[in-house]
């Protein structure tokens, strides 16, 4: 992956990585309910598991995620408003 500044982007460019990022959050947010559901049959069925904590693992990744997003949309705006 291609590491660039978002001030180096043009606002089209932007607006791309917006959507591409957007993808991504929404990718770990139906991961990761997903892994709430499984950890959560799991409990039910099998008491506490591995599988339980699995869903602990990936918060960090989708924090990140978020933030990624949350950066590229405050960029356009600050264009936006200038």
């Amino acid at each position: 992956m291609k590491n660039t500044k978002l001030s180096d982007l043009s606002i089209d460019e932007l607006h791309k990585e917006e959507k591409k990022r957007s993808g991504i959050h929404i990718t770990f947010c139906i991961l990761i309910g997903f892994m709430v559901g499984v950890s959560i049959y799991a409990i039910v069925k099998h008491g506490f598991t591995f599988a339980s904590l699995l869903p602990l693992f990936f918060i960090p990744m989708y924090t990140f995620a978020w933030k990624s997003k949350k950066d590229v949309s405050k960029e356009i705006m600050s264009r936006k408003s200038n």
